[in-house]
């Protein structure tokens, strides 16, 4: 079933991003963000609100091997995509969340920044989330912005870094 779900120019090596569904509300921990456990009907719940329109959309970042539910991407935009933020929600399980957050930003930014014609494409990132930010530079974003130790981790704080791509026909060359 989840094969015909996959979107093509959304299918990486080892992830690709689809809709969540209502049968992933027995996942909701890998998907959904917040401080405690959700369970089924609540998920359930918070499928059919999200499905209901908004300004977010949330798409399911899903390992391409076993069809786990690995994360979530939230994309967010409060002026009809011209400016869209870009937010990863990762399992806590996943050993390997720091790559398959990469891949997918590799997937969504070209996606949004060259297809959709999104103006500004950003993305906040921890600064110990080396492969990510890697991935950013790859793809031409920018550091524009460091919140220091603005993020908890284990016995300390690391900053939060933003990110952004600007649609290059929005660029002003000398200006």
């Amino acid at each position: 079933m989840m094969d015909a779900m996959r979107i093509v120019y959304l299918t990486g090596e080892h992830v690709y991003l689809r809709p969540l569904v209502l049968a992933d509300k027995d996942s909701a921990s890998a998907w959904h963000p917040g401080p405690f456990l959700m369970g089924a009907a609540q998920a359930e719940k918070v499928l059919k609100d999200e499905a209901a329109g908004g300004a977010a959309r949330r798409l399911a970042l899903v390992r391409s091997q076993t069809d786990e539910v690995v994360g979530s991407v939230k994309l967010t935009s409060h002026d009809g995509f011209r400016r869209c933020w870009v937010t990863f929600h990762m399992a806590p399980s996943m050993m390997d969340a720091d790559a398959l957050r990469a891949e997918a930003l590799r997937l969504i930014v070209p996606w949004l920044r060259d297809q959709m014609e999104v103006m500004v494409v950003s993305v906040e990132v921890a600064a110990d989330e080396m492969e990510t930010i890697a991935a950013a530079t790859e793809l031409g974003m920018e550091l524009n912005v460091r919140l220091r130790e603005f993020v908890a981790r284990a016995g300390c704080r690391v900053d939060r870094l933003i990110y952004q791509a600007l649609n290059p026909r929005w660029e002003v060359k000398d200006a």
